[in-house]
């Protein structure tokens, strides 16, 4: 029987095969078992390696975890594999729960779990999907039942994947170390699961298990050892063509993620290649070192290019700097010249090298934007260095793979994003800040060293960096917590203050007080308010009550005023001003001793003498200090012979756009610049603050000084969200700003 045809239908016995199932779960066990104790015990290598050298992250600690948990992963894994097929022999439901739990919020660990199963599964059945599928059919046919989902199949990569992974839900592990579980029993599974297939798909057909079924899947080329390529996405329409496009073949086309392309990010790469000819046209005018637009001599082969750009990445003497940071030529033109003294070396004659088009703008756009990308101001000479060692894998990649400059997924581009977020700003001040560029430094060492071709490893290497930067950011994200919280109460304060000193001042009108009763209701009454403000708002039973205390204290002025006694129908509301006094810290004897100060003072009115300039009775203000204030913000002028700050309309509408979790870049009083994010804008002056990688507040403003600050060139907003994204708009800009000279 085949699959081929839809319309067969597949016998399905009355009853399990109890025999055959036991055959086929021992030979399971015996091979994914061993897989699992080998995949375990690299981990436990590659940790005691981690935590040899210095490592604080997935070190001594994690080592410490995983061997203790070691024992009770195995034991769980295999408990789960033999309740499946106790399962199937009884005909039970599996009880998936992610067929009956319905729709839930994950949490981060259980999303990211989830995320590591489906990559396990997706990567195994690249290489084992035809033999997977036979032998899942003849499985279910063996138990009795029409068909087995992905994770109810014993023999699934899928399943196998999740009972791993609900082996460890219990275990305290963190979560970086649940991914690197994941990664080694990828690698083991892949190779172990061959054999399994091969040999039950034997033990069934022997059984009489549909002999004649074939599989209507093929397999992909085995991906390298250590290599993790990205799940296959569901079936989708093809993309659409995009020029530049031509040229894929092979292990990189295959990897690519098979995802939609959108309109914006198409017309903004086809709108660069054909303006890369103006460029190298108008940058060979200058004299510059630049290839030429019409190709001499014969066209150097791709893999040729190839063998060229691996001995420079290996070339520890190769360096590249942006043409901004010195004397420079382009990086386009270095790497022109590196790349023709390499191809010396492999015994390619000429000066100059002619590459095919798609290979010569894939070479001339990687080169750009990492010209434009290290020209920003957010780097110091030595993170350039750094990242600049990162170009020529760069190249390679674009070389094989030119949906780099398309797919926002794409492993490359989300490394060096990640890369950009460490290094930004980031001039090794804090010892957290030096540990952060000793990790990017070992990143980028591993990918010079490590990568061959296969875009896998740049994935591995982005998700261990940005585990990595996840302790560092949970951190921070406290101390900015802290800082909005700083703000907020502060602006809540000062709102506060000027509507309590605005409803005093309408209650006073225009009365001239004693200094007793002026220090008693500018001071402790208007404390009191304040708090009163604060805690139950205005309009509370609480605040009105001590309203109409000013106002009793203020009739009886008038009356003393007028030299009358107190009217004994109104006295003063002494609960309520002994309340005043109390919560400005005036209590007990000394808070009697005020209130009589309060009545004298009143007396001496009525009896027509003058009220005491001071009085000892009254105290000081005593309430706790306030939190130093924070360094004055910059101050804005208004220009001269205009009528408001000077700004550009567009940037005010850019900055207007920026929400809580955006990115500027902003200069410090040193001159650098460095990245603050929009951490919280206030709903009461709309003002946005701003703090740096570490959570620290560095500016609040409105969005009409920020906008003044981006005319003077201290606020730079990007164009886009991502580093690379970001360059990438630059180099639009910088090629259509040379195509558009004369």
């Amino acid at each position: 029987m085949s699959l081929r045809s839809p319309a067969d239908s597949i016998p399905v016995s009355s009853a399990p095969n109890v025999a055959l199932l036991d055959a086929v779960q021992k030979h399971l066990l015996d091979q994914v078992g061993p897989a699992l104790d080998s995949a375990l015990a690299d981990v436990d290598d590659y940790l005691f390696d981690r935590s040899q050298n210095g490592e604080e992250t997935l070190g001594m600690l994690a080592l410490r975890d995983m061997r203790r948990a070691r024992g009770e992963i195995v034991q769980k894994f295999r408990q789960a594999l033999l309740d499946r097929f106790r399962q199937l022999r009884e005909r039970q439901s599996a009880g998936v729960e992610a067929a009956s739990a319905g729709l839930s919020l994950l949490s981060e660990q259980a999303l990211e779990q989830q995320l590591a199963i489906e990559q396990l599964a997706a990567s195994v059945l690249r290489i084992h999907a035809p033999a997977y599928e036979v032998a899942g059919k003849r499985l279910a046919v063996a138990a009795g039942r029409g068909e087995l989902a992905n994770r109810e199949n014993p023999l699934g990569p899928a399943f196998l994947a999740e009972a791993l992974g609900n082996a460890m839900g219990q275990l305290e592990m963190d979560a970086a170390l649940r991914i690197v579980v994941f990664k080694y029993f990828e690698r083991e599974l892949t190779a172990a699961l061959g054999e399994v297939y091969e040999r039950c798909n034997a033990l069934m057909v022997t059984a009489g298990v549909l002999p004649e079924l074939r599989a209507t899947t093929r397999a992909q080329a085995p991906q390298p050892a250590r290599a993790r390529p990205a799940p296959p996405e569901p079936a989708a329409a093809p993309a659409a063509h995009v020029p530049g496009m031509g040229g894929m073949a092979g292990p990189a086309a295959e990897a690519a993620p098979a995802m939609q392309v959108s309109p914006a990010d198409q017309a903004l790469f086809a709108s660069m290649l054909g303006q890369l000819q103006m460029w190298r046209a108008a940058v060979g005018m200058a004299g510059q070192a630049a290839p030429s637009a019409v190709p001499v001599g014969p066209v150097l082969p791709t893999q040729d290019l190839m063998s060229i750009l691996s001995l420079m990445q290996h070339d520890t003497s190769a360096a590249f700097m942006p043409s901004a940071s010195g004397d420079q030529a382009s990086l386009a033109a270095q790497l022109r010249q590196q790349m023709a003294q390499s191809a010396r070396k492999l015994g390619v004659t000429g000066d100059n090298l002619n590459l095919d088009g798609l290979d010569g703008d894939a070479v001339d756009l990687v080169a750009l934007l990492f010209d434009v990308l290290l020209d920003g101001p957010q780097y110091d000479n030595r993170i350039r260095q750094k990242i600049g060692r990162m170009l020529v894998p760069y190249v390679k990649v674009a070389v094989k793979d030119r949906r780099m400059f398309l797919y926002k997924e794409h492993p490359a581009r989300r490394l060096l994003n990640t890369v950009a977020e460490a290094c930004e700003g980031n001039r090794g001040e804090a010892p957290q800040e030096r540990e952060l560029l000793n990790h990017v430094d070992h990143t980028i060492d591993r990918l010079v060293a490590e990568f061959n071709e296969d875009v896998a490893i740049f994935e591995t290497l982005e998700q261990e960096l940005r585990a990595y930067m996840a302790q560092h950011r949970k951190r921070f994200e406290l101390a900015e917590k802290r800082s909005a919280e700083a703000q907020r109460g502060r602006e809540r304060l000062e709102q506060a203050r000027a509507s309590v000193q605005a409803d005093l001042e309408w209650h006073r009108g225009n009365r001239a007080l004693p200094p007793v009763l002026d220090d008693f209701v500018s001071k402790h009454a208007a404390h009191h308010l304040v708090q009163m403000a604060l805690r139950d708002g205005k309009g509370s039973p609480r605040y009105d009550s001590a309203m109409r205390a000013i106002d009793d204290l203020l009739r009886a002025f008038d009356r003393a005023v007028q030299r009358k006694p107190l009217d004994p129908a109104r006295p003063l509301p002494e609960a309520e001003l002994l309340a005043m006094l109390a919560s400005a810290g005036c209590i007990g004897d000394a808070g009697e001793a005020a209130l009589d100060a309060l009545n004298d003072a009143l007396a001496r009115l009525a009896a027509g003498e003058p009220a005491l300039q001071t009085d000892p009775r009254m105290p000081a203000q005593a309430v706790a200090a306030e939190p130093p204030a924070p360094e004055p913000e910059p101050h804005l002028e208004v220009v001269a012979g205009t009528a408001g700050l000077d700004y550009d309309a567009a940037m005010l509408a850019r900055i207007r756009k920026l929400q809580v979790g955006s990115w500027v870049q902003l200069q410090a009083g040193d001159g650098h610049f460095a990245p603050a994010k929009v951490s919280w804008i206030s709903p009461i002056s709309s003002r946005l603050l701003l703090v740096n990688r570490r959570g620290i507040r560095v500016l609040v403003a409105s969005v009409e000084e920020l906008a003044v600050m981006a005319k003077l060139g201290k606020v730079i907003v990007r164009e886009a969200a991502t580093a690379f994204e970001d360059a990438m708009h630059q180099v639009a800009d910088r090629l259509q700003s040379v195509a558009a000279k004369p």
